[in-house]
């Protein structure tokens, strides 16, 4: 079966002082990372990302802006580039790694999840990127 791609988000590095205070900003321990959803006149979805001091996401992820796709087969798409933030499964049915293209950070997606389902709180329950959401 034929890898497909799909485009599936923009992720934006801003500083902490940007999204901070919006009460939508979601907090992950896990990486010392903040996360915004932002909307846009063209739905295109676009999530704004600041960083603490003790993030342990590769300083690329934390400084440059990242493309991400969906791929119906990450470990196929992962084999032969440069890994900077290995395969993990941040809640169930989304495994996700970033690698990096041509001095680009890419994010890879592999999910059954709709993108109502993504793009909301719901799956964070049990996740273990924002185990504080309910």
């Amino acid at each position: 079966m034929k890898n497909i791609i799909k485009f599936h988000h923009i992720g934006k590095p801003v500083t902490l002082n940007t999204i901070r205070d919006n009460p939508e900003t979601k907090y992950s321990e896990l990486y010392d990372m903040y996360s915004l959803d932002v909307a846009n006149n063209l739905s295109l979805p676009i999530e704004l990302h600041a960083f603490g001091p003790h993030s342990s996401l590769d300083k690329r992820i934390q400084t440059m802006t990242h493309v991400a796709f969906t791929v119906t087969n990450l470990d196929e798409s992962l084999q032969g580039n440069q890994i900077i933030m290995p395969r993990y499964t941040p809640f169930k049915d989304y495994s996700c790694a970033m690698i990096l293209l041509n001095d680009q950070p890419v994010e890879l997606i592999e999910t059954t999840l709709s993108e109502r389902e993504i793009w909301g709180d719901g799956i964070f329950k049990d996740s273990i990127l924002y185990p504080n959401k309910n």
